[in-house]
């Protein structure tokens, strides 16, 4: 009689070997959403502070802008009295607002070109320019702006000294130079861990007032 020997293969997983492949595809799941959730939030991180020096540039980039045309008007009109105005630590959170008068094109009258801090629509801080009374949001995210007034007392085209608005003494017929120092923030929060998670920036430019150069 011959024997025959029977070779039983294994049908299915034991139950052992399912609880570990479960365990180790928990733990590669683990490191792959580590991964995930660390990419995420360096690109957010990367994203806003981009977007902050954007928008600090762009604020200081308008403000240059008309700073420099304080003043202009068309010939042969009168030259203008007192082409620079403002306020001190009367805006939101203490901010300052400066006043600018110039005429936007030839032929034109000057009108005043007012910049100042105000929530936004969304409810952002934002620096906004008023144009003859239509008062538009520039830029998100500029929660303070403070203005000093180099004024040249000596007539030699350099400021003798940088004073707020409503300094005693300040002549701003005599002002020619501007330095603007703008606090910019992110727009989104959670970003650090202190404060309101918030990243901050500051800008600082000194702008000669051309037209009232000799």
């Amino acid at each position: 009689m011959k024997n025959y020997c029977i070779n039983s293969k294994q049908q299915g997983l034991t139950l052992i070997e399912i609880m570990i492949a479960l365990i180790i595809g928990t733990f590669l799941l683990a490191g792959v959403i580590q991964i995930y959730l660390s990419t995420t939030r360096s690109y957010r991180m990367l994203e806003n502070q981009s977007r902050l020096q954007e928008n600090g540039r762009f604020a200081m980039d308008f403000m240059t802008r008309d700073i420099r045309q304080a003043g202009f008007r068309c010939w042969p009109a009168a030259p203008v009295a007192v082409p620079i105005g403002g306020t001190n630590n009367d805006g939101l959170n203490g901010a300052d607002s400066i006043t600018v008068q110039e005429a936007l094109a030839c032929p034109g009258a000057v009108v005043p070109i007012i910049y100042s801090i105000a929530n936004g629509t969304g409810g952002q801080p934002s620096l906004f320019r008023n144009n003859n009374g239509d008062n538009q949001a520039l830029i998100e995210g500029i929660e303070d702006m403070q203005i000093l007034y180099g004024e040249d007392s000596t007539g030699d085209n350099t400021p003798n000294y940088y004073v707020p608005a409503g300094t005693v003494g300040l002549t701003m017929a005599q002002v020619s130079s501007i330095r603007i120092i703008l606090t910019a923030r992110t727009l989104d929060a959670n970003l650090t861990r202190t404060g309101d998670g918030r990243l901050r920036r500051t800008f600082t430019s000194t702008i000669a007032v051309r037209n009232l150069l000799p």
